[in-house]
């Protein structure tokens, strides 16, 4: 998924939160939360895919991704995921966790075995300027649990609802264009070298299996600098 946060979240790193956080079950670094204790910086679920063996493959693809196409930003192999559920750029209680949890972490049916989808290049985004995998086949069993679980969500007041509720297109973006129309260009090229070397980066397909967890991640950084931090590893949890 193409989030505007790539451009408004500018928040980073490290200090001791308002006591307010404390009151909600985390305690997270400056700038995760407001003097309210909600979150001022982006928070989805997903499928983290850093582990993959698609993500070794394109961690080796770097190099010549940026010689080539210089104006682009590539995703890293750390961040590479498939969006479940955005939950809101801010605002998002952190006392109200386990809720999303319980409804936004809804991963594949592993019980027939590993779950197998093979990636075309797409076009994504207001502006079409993020290239991303499209993920099929989407087991439609999951597809029809997830869409379920985000709309509990929004009734429920844990998520504004967004353009991508009514289907569920797992995708896994690889490059932004920073000013998409003066690379358009570059986009196209982009896509063209993606077809070239789907043999190389494994056929451009991700295997699902148990090791693949459905987690929070909150979104640190802008642009080429952004990461994807598990939100229950960078938030702590209360003391015992």
């Amino acid at each position: 998924m193409n989030f505007s946060f790539r451009v408004a979240a500018t928040f980073a790193a490290f200090g001791v939160l308002a006591a307010s956080s404390a009151a909600a079950g985390l305690s997270c670094p400056a700038g995760v939360l407001d003097d309210k204790g909600l979150g001022r910086v982006p928070l989805f679920s997903s499928l983290p895919l850093s582990r993959t063996p698609f993500a070794g493959k394109w961690r080796r693809a770097q190099k010549e991704l940026a010689k080539k196409f210089p104006h682009l930003h590539f995703e890293k192999p750390s961040n590479l995921h498939i969006t479940l559920a955005f939950m809101s750029v801010s605002g998002w209680d952190p006392a109200k966790l386990p809720d999303m949890e319980r409804l936004g972490l809804d991963g594949p049916d592993f019980s027939s075995g590993p779950v197998k989808m093979t990636g075309t290049p797409d076009l994504f985004g207001p502006q079409k300027q993020v290239v991303a995998m499209r993920m099929e086949p989407v087991p439609a069993e999951w597809s029809k649990r997830l869409r379920a679980d985000r709309q509990a969500m929004t009734d429920a007041g844990l998520r504004p609802r967004d353009r991508y509720d009514d289907a569920f297109t797992p995708h896994v973006t690889l490059a932004t264009a920073p000013k998409p129309d003066e690379q358009r260009g570059e986009l196209a090229r982009f896509e063209k070298w993606l077809d070239a070397h789907a043999k190389s980066l494994g056929g451009l397909k991700i295997v699902l299996d148990r090791s693949v967890k459905p987690a929070y991640f909150v979104v640190i950084g802008r642009g080429a600098d952004t990461r994807f931090e598990p939100l229950r590893a960078y938030c702590a949890g209360p003391k015992k």
